[in-house]
């Protein structure tokens, strides 16, 4: 059975890249909500549910680097009806956006760099969400130390390559399992993840996350993105030797040859399966450690992940985020693979319906479509956690936008719309703003 064509016709829907966007596209923000006229009636709120807005560090970078630029963004937000963001503060690149003692500030990402009006991006984010009511996740790119792209080479990976530099994730080669590609060379690839297999990896994200929580008390949580093995048409990481060793570990049998796991033709090897489990486990694993070294400092503090909405196709990259009571069958799966459930570990788990399609008569044939995946992420949880729905703002239109949040809101416990930069520049405030009154005026 060849496994390449079956996994990777996913590949762009199960994507969350970095934006394209620019800070500079035209008629940004032009349809920002009116304020409520004196005396008008506001929705009747039966149930008061997180609405959050996602905020990518590289398509906003230059629009935030002011004062007045963050305050701007904030108060579309709030008329919005929007109560919550998710804040990228830990970026691809592996630098800062606050005030760490661990890693270096960002003021370059890509070819941007800017000259910010105050000391601390978080620190004044924070402030003035306060003053708004609005809750602060702090979103990590939790593997991503670089950033390579566009001819640009930079972050933490390359300024310490003699530390990081042989804890990169490294794929099959497309066309020989044999041979093994790093992160750094796959110019398909704009992240460069270092693999969890290392202990080193493993405790120096859990400091940062340590870090955060100490750092800044009135975060309502830490979204933890890129917490992944990375993928590939064509290509599967862990296939370093470094994630072999650790596979022959974890079994407790001698060391695989890459084509055990996927055959020289694209097939699925004999070990293709333990391979799945042990990268899954990896994943989870991490995930624990996170999660009790936040709690530790602070109890309150959320565990939220975001990952593609469909499931079935998340063993590629090692995350299994249903719960450890559920059964899965198929080929890739072994008899102990729930095991690697991690829906447990998480206050908030945000269910990525990003498909084109918004009801499921619209693509009555597939399971892609944000109604679908809003009404199905409980078959896997199981009540182990909180779920979020979120959407694609790119990939919906103005008159897709009410119908999809809505969903999200009555079949989910929040939202989360992604993000900024592309509500901005395809005119949606209005839009989203009109699927959240929909629904807190029906209340159901």
């Amino acid at each position: 059975m060849n496994i390449k064509n079956y996994l990777w016709a996913f590949a762009a829907a199960l994507t969350v890249g970095l934006s394209s966007c620019s800070d500079d596209e035209p008629n940004a923000g032009n349809d920002v909500p009116e304020p409520p006229k004196p005396g008008e009636n506001t929705p009747t709120e039966v149930a008061i549910k997180p609405k959050a807005m996602w905020i990518d560090c590289e398509a906003n970078f230059t629009r935030l680097s002011t004062k007045a630029g963050i305050d701007a963004e904030l108060q579309k937000i709030k008329l919005a009806g929007l109560n919550m963001i998710y804040l990228d503060v830990k970026t691809a690149n592996g630098y800062a956006l606050y005030k760490s003692d661990i890693l270096p500030y960002c003021n370059t990402f890509g070819a941007h760099t800017v000259q910010r009006d105050y000391d601390d991006y978080l620190g004044y984010f924070l402030e003035k969400c306060e003053e708004l009511d609005i809750d602060v996740v702090a979103s990590m790119v939790a593997l991503g130390f670089g950033y390579h792209t566009r001819g640009v080479e930079q972050g933490l990976v390359y300024d310490q390559w003699d530390k990081w530099g042989d804890m990169l994730q490294e794929r099959s080669d497309n066309s020989d399992p044999t041979k093994v590609v790093k992160i750094t060379e796959d110019v398909t690839q704009p992240i460069v993840m270092l693999s969890p297999c290392h202990k080193e990896v493993q405790d120096f994200v859990v400091s940062l996350a340590r870090e955060l929580v100490v750092k800044y008390p009135k975060l309502k949580g830490i979204s933890l993105d890129y917490l992944r093995y990375n993928n590939n048409d064509g290509g599967w990481y862990g296939m370093g030797d470094a994630d072999l060793n650790a596979y022959a570990e974890y079994w407790d049998e001698p060391k695989p040859e890459r084509t055990d796991i996927v055959t020289a033709t694209g097939g699925v090897g004999p070990k293709f399966a333990k391979w799945l489990e042990y990268r899954s486990m990896n994943v989870t694993n991490l995930i624990t450690k996170i999660r009790k070294a936040v709690k530790e400092v602070n109890p309150d503090c959320e565990i939220h992940l975001w990952a593609s909405a469909h499931w079935e196709s998340r063993y590629a990259v090692g995350q299994n985020w249903a719960s450890k009571n559920y059964k899965p069958n198929g080929f890739m799966y072994t008899d102990t693979y729930s095991k690697t459930g991690f829906a447990d570990q998480l206050d908030v788990f945000i269910t990525g319906a990003y498909s084109e399609a918004v009801w499921i008569k619209d693509n009555p044939t597939s399971v892609w479509s944000v109604e679908n995946f809003c009404k199905t992420w409980n078959t896997y949880i199981m009540d182990e956690c909180k779920c979020y729905g979120s959407i694609a703002a790119y990939a919906l239109t103005p008159d897709q936008i009410p119908d999809a949040t809505y969903l999200c809101l009555k079949h989910t416990d929040g939202y989360m719309t992604f993000e900024l930069s592309h509500i901005n520049a395809g005119n949606k405030w209005t839009a989203t703003h009109k699927g959240i009154n929909r629904y807190e005026k029906a209340g159901q």
